[in-house]
């Protein structure tokens, strides 16, 4: 004969129903604690305790909603000056890097050129002027390079910036007003590719190196830091600087 198995559902039905029978004891004798504390007048004092307590805890809990509500807007204000200060840090960054203040690396190209060794040779009738790198030389690069995005230029370790003048003095070249020599070596940040293009169509390179000056360049792979510009050391002018009044609102 087979033995009468019990469902598993009815030991969990038992319980459930012993644990209500104990919560209906248990609100019996509370509502009847309350129903003697109220009759006995000794109780009217606790009683009172009580009330004051509930409406006392009650104030608390709205206290505390409020400096709950304050504190969640002062972080929200907090967090909000914090993201303006880091917008404001990034923004100063970009304007140094775009003012040469700060020294920069990144991927690019750069472009070497000398003086044509053939005026050693030359006859002395010959001009000498024809053999030499001259400052325009320079200044075309230095556009072609900047119209192909280049994000920082440098000659010879000279930081190339809006103030910054490339120009003849005599037989010397100055660049921010320090005196450079040849071999020159002209280093630029941007995206090699477009870096390159811009120097392989440049008249001035194309001239300098079909007249036989020794001129090259090597760019760096897109995702190398290899080109180093320094950071320009010297001072911005501002004599044909005039600032505008501001209009009375």
């Amino acid at each position: 004969m087979k033995k009468n198995s019990i469902p598993r559902w009815v030991p969990w039905l038992t319980l459930m129903f012993m644990l209500i029978g104990i919560f209906l004891v248990q609100e019996l004798r509370i509502q009847s604690a309350i129903s003697a504390a109220t009759a006995d007048p000794k109780t009217e004092v606790l009683i009172s305790l009580i009330t004051n307590l509930e409406n006392e805890t009650a104030a608390q809990e709205e206290r505390l909603a409020l400096i709950r509500q304050e504190t969640e807007t002062i972080i929200s204000q907090s967090t909000s000056g914090e993201t303006q200060l880091t917008d404001l840090q990034k923004e100063l960054t970009l304007q140094q890097i775009r003012a040469g203040i700060t020294a920069l690396e990144g991927p690019g190209i750069i472009v070497k050129l000398d003086d044509n060794a053939s005026g050693l040779a030359a006859a002395p009738n010959d001009d000498p002027n024809r053999y030499v790198i001259h400052y325009e030389n320079l200044l075309y690069i230095v556009n072609d390079l900047r119209n192909a995005g280049a994000e920082g230029i440098s000659i010879n370790g000279q930081r190339i910036v809006v103030s910054s003048e490339i120009r003849c003095v005599g037989n010397v070249i100055l660049v921010n007003t320090t005196r450079l020599a040849p071999p020159f070596e002209i280093a630029a940040i941007g995206n090699p590719t477009e870096l390159e293009n811009a120097i392989i169509n440049s008249s001035t390179y194309q001239q300098l190196s079909l007249s036989g000056f020794p001129t090259s360049y090597s760019v760096t792979d897109v995702h190398s830091r290899d080109i180093v510009l320094p950071a320009y050391t010297g001072s911005f002018s501002t004599k044909n600087l005039t600032s505008i009044p501001q209009e009375e609102v």
